[in-house]
């Protein structure tokens, strides 16, 4: 008969194999939940006990029975699918403890010599952050996730928002090619300051003022 589905175990059969046959692109991923997937899939890089949230593993009928379903009772069509928050279904397949396990191994975010708060990018073949020159300032131990093992490729920004510098060794960064960045920076922005030594510099300095 024509007319919108009754919700029960034949429409949920119906609604898993459209997610599997269409490799997840039915659902609604949105940029938390594909950061909650590679936060993930960087510890399991270091221990295998994290679960695989790969495709390959994910849209596989028998995981979706597993993982999915529980959140479809009720569901009865696309919208239904469309409407789920993945980020809450991912994260209802980890405990408590590893919850917290991977706030603290693979933060979302991490705190910089500046103060300011700057989001930790995992979908890269390295997790990563882009901040201004300036918030580093100060810094001498550059920053890591999983415990201190990853150290974070950084990408530098000028004032303006502009790519300056690629790096994950920040103390080799200021004792090298610094020099030559300095000199190109302190042309294109006079009013801020660009120290011969940033590491020794004091974080809360790193504002525009006069350059020395």
């Amino acid at each position: 008969r024509d007319g919108p589905a009754e919700p029960g175990p034949e429409v949920t059969r119906a609604l898993l194999e459209r997610v599997r046959t269409t490799g997840g692109a039915v659902l609604r991923w949105t940029d938390s939940a594909q950061a909650f997937r590679h936060r993930v899939a960087l510890l399991r890089r270091y221990d295998d006990r994290w679960p695989d949230l790969s495709d390959d593993v994910l849209f596989t009928a028998e995981a979706l029975r597993l993982w999915l379903a529980p959140h479809l009772v009720g569901a009865a069509g696309r919208r239904d699918l469309e409407a789920l928050d993945l980020v809450t279904v991912l994260r209802s397949g980890l405990d408590h403890q590893r919850l917290q396990d991977l706030d603290r191994l693979a933060p979302r975010t991490v705190s910089l010599a500046s103060g300011r708060i700057v989001t930790v990018d995992y979908a890269g073949e390295a997790p990563a952050i882009a901040t201004r020159v300036q918030d580093l300032y100060g810094t001498t131990v550059p920053p890591t996730v999983v415990g201190g093992r990853v150290p974070l490729v950084v990408h530098l920004l000028s004032p303006a928002g502009r790519p300056v510098q690629v790096t994950a060794d920040l103390p080799g960064f200021w004792t090298g090619s610094w020099r030559e960045v300095r000199k190109e920076l302190a042309g294109r922005y006079p009013k801020h300051r660009w120290p011969l030594d940033p590491a020794g510099e004091d974080p809360g300095r790193g504002g525009g003022s006069r350059r020395r």
